[in-house]
């Protein structure tokens, strides 16, 4: 079993290899697999360069389950990985975004309103859990995109019951992988996992397979992932009907959970240092008279908005544990170091970003480190920062697809919440919270953290 699996199954992850990292050196060693701290080993390992291809996909790591269909996830061979990447394209292209802005600027909208129904928001202000609102606004989103209806959360103010099933699921996932190293203790999973998770996953799939036919059912045209996603019609490399009910689920999972572990991880560091939330908050409400004038073309040119969300990025990564890779044949060189084949390897992405040798005071909150006058001030001490090391959406030919989404989310997000209401923090146990002391299946398991909101005098 390596490291990372059994670290991952521990869910300590972070704590682990990101202390070795940060104290340590470059690169982080355990038996049969390395995970590098160095800026140069995202493209060594991930993308088509001129020495080798990206690294692969491993079968223990990402292989499909017995039975189970192909997702652009679990499709090891780079050809059947491009067709997923071309049938799913068009519907995550910046293009898109702007076709589904009207969908986005409709739950931020609820998201606000919502808010300002709270008890005390126009008063003193009151307590939040801004968490759990973050996740019903992702989640009513993803939903509507994915499938062309809302889950619903913001609504009710509560989780539809297929939230609490991707967690879930996806800790059971975690040792499942962590198990395929030792096939002879499979059996362990009939003990190890609860029922209920098993009965979960079944109905996560059931509700994916529900959603979409649903969708596929309507008359009429929206400009939602469904509609852009090529099916295969008489051979022509679009996605069957069973790879497009389990990417489905795959878009529902990573739409929702990146987004809300960013923007919540943002928004912890944000009150926790009122100086750079002051200057954020002056921002927005400088470049915007009326709510209406907050469009995602006009997010896009505000430089503090910006570096707020890279800073958030680098300290908050959605996928902290990395992405493994396995050396091929012949073996591979990273970061300078010949690596023998079947070497398991990964950039790991929070210990890289919280790397002294990759980042000035690499604990702080500094969204200026990001900003055009401290990158090209030789007296910054953030002048020679590697911005290069921050790679959240990773590179090569498996980058993530839904990058442009994801930011699109972000910037609507954070500047509508400080465009309406003065945030601070808050002094309860939850309003305590320290982003780094939560665990990590896989992603991170959110606690919930407290802010008080107070609706904006205008």
């Amino acid at each position: 079993m390596t490291f990372l699996s059994l670290a991952c199954a521990a869910a300590v992850l972070v704590c682990d290899a990101s202390s070795a990292n940060y104290f340590c050196t470059d690169y982080f060693r355990a038996p049969n697999e390395i995970s590098f701290a160095r800026s140069d080993a995202w493209h060594d390992i991930y993308s088509n360069t001129n020495r080798s291809p990206a690294f692969p996909k491993s079968k223990l790591w990402h292989g499909a389950p017995p039975g189970r269909p192909l997702t652009i996830l679990n499709a090891l061979d780079p050809k059947e990985h491009m067709r997923f990447r071309k049938a799913m394209d068009p519907g995550f292209s910046e293009s898109a975004i702007r076709s589904q802005e009207a969908i986005l600027q409709k739950y931020a909208t609820a998201f606000i309103s919502r808010l300002e129904e709270l008890p005390g928001v126009k008063g003193d202000g009151t307590v939040v859990n801004i968490v759990r609102w973050f996740g019903f606004f992702a989640f009513d989103v993803i939903g509507d995109l994915g499938f062309g209806e809302s889950f619903d959360c913001l609504q009710s103010s509560e989780f539809h019951p297929w939230v609490s099933m991707i967690f879930n699921s996806l800790r059971a996932a975690t040792l499942v992988v962590s198990l395929r190293y030792y096939p002879q203790l499979l059996w362990l999973l009939r003990l190890a996992i609860p029922k209920r998770v098993l009965k979960m996953q079944v109905e996560h799939q059931q509700m994916a397979v529900d959603k979409v036919n649903r969708r596929l059912n309507l008359e009429t045209q929206r400009p939602d992932f469904i509609s852009h996603i090529k099916l295969d019609e008489k051979g022509k490399q679009g996605l069957t009907l069973a790879e497009l009910y389990a990417t489905a689920s795959i878009i529902i999972v990573a739409g929702s959970e990146t987004t809300v572990t960013v923007v919540s991880g943002t928004t912890n560091h944000l009150v926790k240092n009122a100086e750079k939330l002051a200057i954020l908050t002056s921002e927005v409400r400088a470049r915007f008279s009326n709510e209406n004038e907050i469009t995602l073309a006009a997010l896009r040119e505000l430089p503090y908005l910006n570096a707020v969300i890279q800073e958030g990025l680098r300290m908050c990564n959605p996928a902290p544990v990395g992405l493994p890779r396995i050396v091929p044949p012949g073996g591979g060189s990273i970061s300078g170091y010949f690596l023998p084949e079947n070497t398991f390897v990964n950039v790991h992405p929070l210990g890289l970003g919280l790397s002294p040798n990759s980042f000035f005071d690499p604990k702080g909150f500094h969204p200026e480190r990001w900003l055009s006058e401290y990158t090209k001030d030789l007296k910054s001490p953030f002048f020679t920062d590697d911005r290069s090391a921050v790679q959240p959406f990773s590179v090569g030919p498996r980058a993530c697809i839904g990058k442009s989404l994801s930011y699109a989310e972000l910037r609507l997000i954070l500047a509508r919440l400080v465009w309406n209401f003065d945030m601070s923090e808050a002094d309860t146990d939850a309003g305590k919270l320290k982003w780094e002391d939560q665990r990590v299946f896989t992603v991170v398991e959110r606690k919930p953290f407290d802010v008080i909101l107070k609706r904006r005098k205008v």
